[in-house]
């Protein structure tokens, strides 16, 4: 009888971890709604674009006529000609290149039905007048949190990580109405 009751949890304890794909002598940490992680944030990106066209196109058209012979000899030599012209030539260019290293803490605010973690925080600092608000937000595997509840921003599933800044520096570094109205008119 304790033989078949052990092969009997032997059986429970396989399939339960078969389910929940974790050994039994691993260290499974348990998460909840509310509990906080450290997200180290380290993105960088990258881009640039380049395009160029050019069109010619010439025409010319020439007409003339002899002067008027025998009975006609009253008409003058006539000549008439014409010549159109048109190039055109287009480049644009862009480039944009950006950076963020930050590390900032995040709340747990729900689990999905896969056990995993989505997660949101902000994060507020203000310098001299100067104020910068990082906010985060996504949905990280439980296992890839490590032992310090620490997670690289490259694990986060959609996410969503927006810095900006607003203050004397950064007013300064806006471009003017006007430059705006003649940006937006041409």
């Amino acid at each position: 009888m304790k033989s078949f009751l052990l092969i009997i949890a032997c059986l429970y304890f396989s399939v339960a971890s078969a389910n929940m794909q974790n050994s039994l002598f691993s260290d499974h940490k348990s998460f909840s709604v509310g509990d906080i992680l450290t997200v180290e944030i380290s993105e960088s990106s990258k881009a640039s674009s380049s395009s160029q066209s050019r069109t010619d196109r010439s025409q010319n058209h020439n007409m003339s006529l002899q002067a008027g012979q025998g009975p006609l000899s009253f008409i003058p030599m006539t000549g008439m000609g014409g010549s159109s012209q048109n190039n055109s030539k287009g480049d644009a260019n862009t480039s944009r290149d950006a950076s963020i290293t930050s590390k900032m803490t995040v709340r747990i605010v729900d689990m999905d039905m896969n056990g995993n973690l989505i997660i949101e925080g902000s994060r507020i600092v203000s310098i001299n007048g100067e104020e910068e608000t990082t906010k985060l937000q996504g949905i990280v595997r439980s296992k890839d949190v490590s032992a310090n509840n620490v997670i690289s921003s490259h694990n986060i599933a959609d996410a969503k990580i927006s810095y900006s800044g607003k203050g004397p520096v950064n007013e300064g570094a806006r471009v003017g109405a006007v430059t705006r109205f003649f940006n937006w008119l041409f």
